[in-house]
């Protein structure tokens, strides 16, 4: 206790002879970043504002890295469990592979896969709408065409009024049997709430002046014989590595956590779902899987947590998320302590947002009568 309380004291006494503000962070940047998303940064903004940029970029790919890792583990999970040979085998193989490989190597795989598409001079192409090439995948986009922010948050409200609205409609119609009918024909609160949002979308999107419109991806030569790629939503190399690699190698684990979960139920369950009469589709949705969410959402949440922590890998690919930026500042400034701290704490506030929705969602999920 005594060697343990002066080896403190020693640290502390160090710590508090270093500098430990983060002032240096109102200088000049100084450098460019190659991924840019919902903010301009140029090399003349603060340091600041590059940290922030890294900082949606690291939350921008682990969002829809959340999104395609639960679609993927769910499927091939409930794949896992298939009466159909080559199904199970598929996903059986899916896991053990990609499961027992490091990630970094799948980085790093997945990025020379891309790399290795054609040259953009032999971009392939769908329809003048798509193209394909080492320097990424552009894709049909959308254009800002002055209101497309406002538009957007209106959109959002309308969401949430829509979901409202069909929680609203589905209790009753478990408490009193009443559907809603329109023009004879019953329809569910699902069905209404994805009406009433598709209504209130068209005619806003009129009422406030076409607030955005298609943008279409185009490759040309400039004079120089340069090849230009402009337009469109473009899906680089380096993003498209991390995202794929984040994917694939999570879904491995998410598959198992389902296909312990489904197992961990009685077999009964299964047995009086097609007992009266569901098919395998409907057993699966309506009966096995909303009983097993309560065993899978906190592993799950294990799983998201290591997914944004992984996402720091992508340095290695030199895609601009929240490390790689940070590391470029510790370079420029020569303030290597306090720009940690700022990174372990960014991190922190991350992984305890994730917890945070994940709990309520968890606490809903094992809510007794519900």
């Amino acid at each position: 206790m005594i060697f343990t309380v002066l080896f403190a004291i020693y640290f502390l006494s160090v710590a508090f002879q270093l500098e430990l503000s983060l002032s240096h962070f109102k200088s000049r940047a100084g450098f460019g970043l190659s991924h840019l998303f919902l903010i301009d940064y140029t090399s003349n903004d603060s340091r600041w504002v590059a940290y922030y940029a890294g900082v949606i970029n690291t939350i921008r790919v682990c969002l829809v890295a959340i999104l395609l890792t639960t679609v993927l583990g769910t499927v091939m999970g409930v794949a896992r469990l298939s009466k159909n040979f080559l199904t199970s085998r598929i996903a059986w193989a899916y896991v053990e592979v990609l499961r027992n490989t490091p990630l970094l190597i799948q980085i790093i795989f997945w990025q020379i896969v891309f790399l290795q598409l054609p040259h953009i001079s032999e971009a392939i192409t769908f329809g003048n709408t798509s193209a394909i090439s080492n320097r990424g995948i552009s894709l049909p986009g959308v254009s800002d065409n002055g209101s497309a922010q406002m538009w957007f948050i209106f959109l959002g409200i309308m969401a949430a009024g829509s979901l409202f609205l069909s929680y609203f409609l589905n209790k009753r119609e478990d408490k009193s049997g009443e559907y809603l009918s329109i023009a004879g024909y019953k329809l569910s609160g699902n069905i209404v709430g994805i009406i009433f949002f598709a209504l209130i979308a068209v005619v806003t999107y009129f009422a406030f002046g076409k607030p955005v419109s298609l943008d279409i991806p185009s490759i040309s030569q400039n004079t120089k014989g340069t090849w230009m790629q402009s337009g469109g939503f473009e899906l680089s190399p380096e993003f498209a590595a991390i995202l794929f690699a984040l994917v694939i190698y999570t879904g491995t684990f998410i598959t198992e956590i389902v296909r312990g979960s489904i197992q961990s139920l009685s077999k009964g369950q299964t047995e009086a779902a097609q007992a009266i009469g569901l098919s395998r589709y409907q057993s699966m949705t309506l009966v096995v899987l909303p009983q097993a969410l309560r065993s899978i959402i906190p592993p799950l949440t294990n799983q998201f947590l290591n997914l944004t922590k992984n996402s720091s890998l992508a340095v290695v690919i030199a895609y601009p998320d929240l490390f790689m930026v940070s590391r470029t500042i510790m370079n420029n400034s020569g303030h290597a302590l306090p720009v940690f701290f700022l990174i372990l704490f960014t991190y922190l506030f991350l992984s305890l947002c994730i917890s945070l929705v994940m709990n309520l969602i968890n606490r809903r999920v094992t809510r007794i009568g519900t």
